[in-house]
């Protein structure tokens, strides 16, 4: 069974400017500049069996920005909401804030703060780097948290079944 987790990285008006996207911790990479065509989120998904994880709307900006019926075809959990129903009364649900209580290290945080900064440098050639590296960092931690919270949590298939997105 293959999984999919995706982590989109948008602008203000909702323009995808670059996917990260792993099947496992040590097999995620992604798409961006020239390499973000249809084809290749086409590309992405093709060797997918399994459940496509995400955190928040990004499933949603995904079919906004291809057109493709996602939901339709696939099975696709938002993490978020898993979260919120199994460990509720949490002070936050951040995706950084799930990283400091469960100890998932990172080595780029800045943008963690100060998302409007991640789009700014995302224009400057310097700075790129910078978010691809938080980006990336995002699509993995996504994973070993799932993995974590599922364990503690005890999730299971039948349980993910009542929390597929329509």
């Amino acid at each position: 069974m293959t999984d999919l987790y995706l982590d989109l990285e948008w602008f203000q008006n909702q323009e995808v400017f670059l996917i990260g996207y792993a099947y496992s911790i040590t097999n995620a990479a992604q798409l961006y500049d020239d390499g973000l065509t249809l084809e290749s989120v086409k590309n992405m998904l093709s060797s997918l069996n399994g459940i496509i994880y995400c955190y928040g709307p990004d499933i949603v900006f995904l079919e906004k920005s291809t057109g493709l019926l996602i939901k339709e075809n696939f099975r696709c959990i938002n993490l978020l909401r898993v979260f919120r129903d199994i460990m509720p009364g949490m002070d936050s649900y951040r995706l950084a804030y799930l990283e400091e209580v469960f100890e998932i290290k990172r080595v780029q945080k800045q943008y963690k703060t100060d998302i409007f900064k991640l789009s700014k440098d995302w224009r400057n050639p310097y700075r790129k780097r910078m978010v691809l590296q938080y980006n990336y960092e995002d699509v993995v931690n996504l994973i070993r948290l799932k993995k974590q919270v599922f364990s503690l949590y005890g999730v299971d298939n039948g349980y993910l079944e009542g929390m597929r997105m329509v």
